[in-house]
């Protein structure tokens, strides 16, 4: 006897982002080529209900919200956002946020964790050198060719990549700043810093959201780990960036995403408590009845062709 398999029933979903770029060091999965983001957004189009993000919340409160239902977010604020996502998502009329982690609009030089990539992966350095952080020396050898990993070996890059961007992650902004710099007069490096992705300007964050479509959401000023951080700062890095994503939309701003998506119970109440709505984490699934408020789950959306990034979606709506 034959059995028809259906496939599974559509669940809410949203949707993160961070860049539309083609980009050749991506080694943290942020990019997806122009190509592809069209070829995602015609099969949003055509098999699910694309909402702003605000108003998708809305209907989930009310229990109104179809099940089909999705909303795009993009994390950071990077430029192309503006140049590459934005055009697309007119064209296919399909709206976004953006959440803008905003002490890093107008800087001209790349986001952190992108130009360590860079430096790491693709410069020239010594087979062997020394970084302290915080008083502690690290000590990064390139003399092998593999090391051991959690799941199995990573190249050597890979592994001091991994293993520097853990001890810059939790600093200051200022003091990882210093380090970067640092890290600048080790490596051999070239200029590419016109061809990776920087944060939108001012200007433009305006010109992203002039018509309506793109809205923005606050992602904290330097994109620190909020769970890491004393009460003070986290209050400060959380109604700093509100109020300046308010100036640059000329309105209220009531959506947040944590940056990493780390949070604890103590930077969820800070969120609630500075007046925004709703907060997006990157916990993978779809989004219930059963859903936080303040911790919507998301999926990471990675550089996949129509037809693979189709299967994703229906993967997420097999799980709870």
């Amino acid at each position: 006897m034959f059995h028809r398999v259906f496939p599974p029933e559509p669940k809410p979903l949203i949707l993160g982002y961070h860049r539309i770029a083609d980009e050749a060091v991506d080694p943290w999965s942020l990019a997806v080529s122009p190509t592809h983001f069209e070829e995602q957004l015609l099969a949003l189009r055509r098999t699910r209900h694309p909402l702003p993000l605000t108003e998708f919340v809305d209907h989930l409160i009310a229990d109104t919200l179809p099940a089909n239902a999705v909303a795009l977010t993009f994390d950071d604020g990077y430029v192309d956002n503006l140049v590459a996502a934005k055009p697309r998502l007119s064209a296919a009329d399909v709206p976004a946020t953006v959440f803008l982690a905003t002490g890093y609009i107008g800087r001209l030089e790349p986001f952190w964790w992108d130009e360590l990539a860079r430096l790491v992966l693709r410069e020239n350095a010594p087979l062997s050198f020394e970084l302290v952080v915080r008083g502690e020396a690290m000590r990064i050898d390139y003399d092998t060719e593999f090391v051991e990993g959690e799941d199995g070996p990573i190249e050597r890059r890979h592994a001091a990549l991994l293993r520097i961007w853990e001890a810059l992650r939790p600093l200051e902004d200022e003091e990882r700043r210093s380090i970067m710099i640092e890290l600048e007069s080790i490596f051999s490096r070239r200029d590419h810093r016109r061809t990776l992705g920087r944060a939108m300007t001012r200007e433009e964050v305006r010109a992203l959201v002039a018509e309506g479509l793109v809205a923005i959401g606050a992602h904290t000023v330097t994109h620190p780990q909020l769970s890491r951080l004393g009460a003070a700062a986290c209050h400060r890095e959380i109604t700093e960036s509100k109020r300046a994503c308010e100036t640059f939309a000329g309105a209220s701003v009531t959506a947040f995403a944590y940056p990493y998506g780390d949070f604890d119970a103590d930077a969820r109440e800070t969120v609630k408590a500075a007046g925004f709505a709703f907060a997006c984490s990157m916990q993978r699934g779809p989004v219930t009845a059963a859903s936080d408020i303040f911790a919507l789950p998301r999926i990471h959306v990675r550089n996949l062709d129509g037809d693979a990034f189709e299967r994703v979606l229906r993967s997420a709506s097999t799980t709870a």
